[in-house]
């Protein structure tokens, strides 16, 4: 009979998410992240598979901490607006005083380079969510009136997306929050050029 589990899968999945989050794929040893969740070898492989398969829940498990800033974006009363509210996210996220805050595991992910075809196509089709939903917002912006720059919304999303990865390596730099919020501040001031 197969013995009762002890411990909460979904807590152990935040932890595991925090460990590839700051330490990287390939720097993520089983050590870590045993020695982040508890759990020996035999329990993280039986609950949520290898390292790869760990690393791709942690990929949703962080996709899903995000939701309720999607939820925020969306529910701003103009384009412009929802560009601020998911850049407010950013800075807050980017100047936490938990460490785990500054770390994105897609970005992580993506500067890793790594090759293997699941793994990069994880993160690379998370990446593209962000880029639409920011092209999406910029788009609403250019018809409500909010932003009144013409250049084409792709581009534009392709701007703040750069500063989203931008702000993740300020944060490691150990930029402020003053100085985040004007990089930010001059990003958006292109919004509202012809």
């Amino acid at each position: 009979m197969p013995r009762e589990r002890r411990f909460s899968e979904p807590e152990v999945l935040e932890r595991l998410t925090d460990v590839f989050a700051t330490h990287g794929y390939a720097s993520t040893s089983l050590a870590l992240l045993q020695e982040a969740t508890g759990l020996g070898k035999q329990s993280l492989y039986n609950t949520f598979g290898d390292k790869q398969a760990m690393y791709l829940q942690a990929i949703d498990c962080a996709v899903q901490r995000a939701s309720h800033t999607i939820a925020a974006v969306q529910a701003a009363k103009t384009g412009r607006l929802a560009i601020e509210v998911y850049f407010e996210a950013m800075v807050a996220s980017c100047t936490s005083d938990n460490a785990v805050d500054k770390h994105c595991i897609v970005t992580s992910g993506l500067l890793e380079g790594l090759s293997d075809a699941p793994l990069a196509w994880a993160l690379t089709s998370r990446w593209q969510s962000t880029h639409e939903l920011l092209r999406s917002e910029i788009e609403r912006g250019q018809r409500d009136g909010s932003i009144v720059s013409t250049t084409p919304s792709t581009e534009l999303a392709e701007l703040m997306i750069a500063m989203t990865s931008g702000l993740r390596v300020a944060a490691q730099a150990g930029r402020s929050r003053a100085q985040m919020e004007r990089s930010v501040a001059l990003a958006m001031s292109v919004l509202d050029r012809v």
